[in-house]
């Protein structure tokens, strides 16, 4: 038996998040969890009704129903997780092997010059970028981090097609391709497409993680799964790496920084367990928002996140302070 409350939030982006993100403040619910062994964590939900996701009404009400969403059932199970560390008195940061993240670009319009001889000298080796707002322009913000030596991911949201991507790719200059570690979600999902995509470039699976008919394709049309603890089934996802010899990111969900600290711990993890399996990471994510009192807990040091203060995810004091709402069953 466990009892969940429910404390909503706002997220106000400093920048444009990607192509299909509205401009306006994003929301979500923090969520604490009790378990009658007496476990408490706490963990994120955070839709994204843009990329599919159903909204956070719709979420709670749902909990409210006794129906698990997938992302309430990941947000479960990575409060339980923070629950375990929290009654071991031990910080997620104790348990898993460091690991870089890469430097998320999502408006090209904030490349600004000397911007990337900063973010070298502060240690990023990687940019990702989110494509879709202007492709000529986000061409040439490639070709000025191709310069600088850094290496790009790149993120379609899967809006584009087979015939833009294509287009687009074969248009890159030879040194700019050479330093792309792999596309995600080039266009929506299509076997036959992407292996024809994958003669261009690495492909990542992200946001059509749930378009792939897991049990009917004779391989995978991709080279790297991004997960993102938010909303993936973590052990399924790995199992799909290892059955067909895969490499694994995980990503932060652009969510609250109990979210961010929670994938971080998942990526720390799958770094300790699968070593060379698992690539960067991608969850410097809190910085696309206006800071709060959450987020001023978070410190950085390059492309690495520092340890929180706290047990579990951290953030104690903050979130015992919160004015948590029950979520009452019919």
């Amino acid at each position: 038996m466990i009892k969940i409350f429910f404390h909503p939030y706002f997220l106000k982006p400093m920048t444009v998040l990607n192509a299909v993100a509205k401009p306006t403040a994003r929301q979500g619910a923090l969520l604490r969890v009790e378990w009658s062994d007496g476990h408490v964590g706490y963990a994120d939900l955070h839709p994204w009704p843009e990329l599919g996701d159903l909204s956070l009404a719709e979420q709670l009400e749902d909990l409210r129903l006794g129906r698990m969403t997938t992302q309430i059932e990941q947000s479960i199970w990575l409060a339980r997780r923070d629950a375990v560390l929290r009654k071991q008195r031990k910080n997620v940061f104790d348990m898993g092997e460091k690991i870089r993240n890469n430097f998320l670009l999502s408006n090209y319009q904030d490349l600004k010059p000397g911007f990337l001889d900063e973010l070298k000298k502060e240690g990023f080796t990687t940019v990702k970028v989110k494509m879709g707002q202007d492709l000529q322009q986000e061409a040439a913000a490639l070709t000025h981090i191709a310069a600088a030596g850094l290496r790009i991911r790149l993120d379609f949201n899967a809006l584009g097609s087979w015939q833009i991507f294509e287009k687009f790719m074969t248009g890159l200059a030879p040194s700019v391709r050479a330093l792309i570690d792999y596309v995600e979600d080039p266009f929506p999902f299509d076997f036959h497409a992407w292996n024809e995509a994958r003669k261009l470039c690495k492909i990542a699976l992200d946001n059509q993680y749930d378009k792939v008919p897991w049990g009917k394709i004779p391989s995978a049309p991709f080279d790297v799964i991004v997960i993102k603890p938010a909303k993936t089934d973590v052990d399924k996802a790995v199992g799909y790496c290892q059955k067909w010899n895969l490499k694994l990111t995980v990503t932060s969900y652009m969510d609250h920084p109990v979210g961010v600290i929670h994938a971080l711990g998942v990526a720390m993890d799958l770094k300790k367990q699968h070593g060379d399996m698992v690539l960067e990471a991608g969850c410097l994510t809190h910085r696309l928002f206006q800071m709060d009192s959450f987020s001023a807990e978070i410190g950085t040091q390059g492309p690495y996140i520092l340890k929180t203060k706290g047990v579990g995810v951290g953030f104690d004091s903050l979130l015992e302070a919160l004015p948590w709402q029950p979520v009452q069953s019919p």
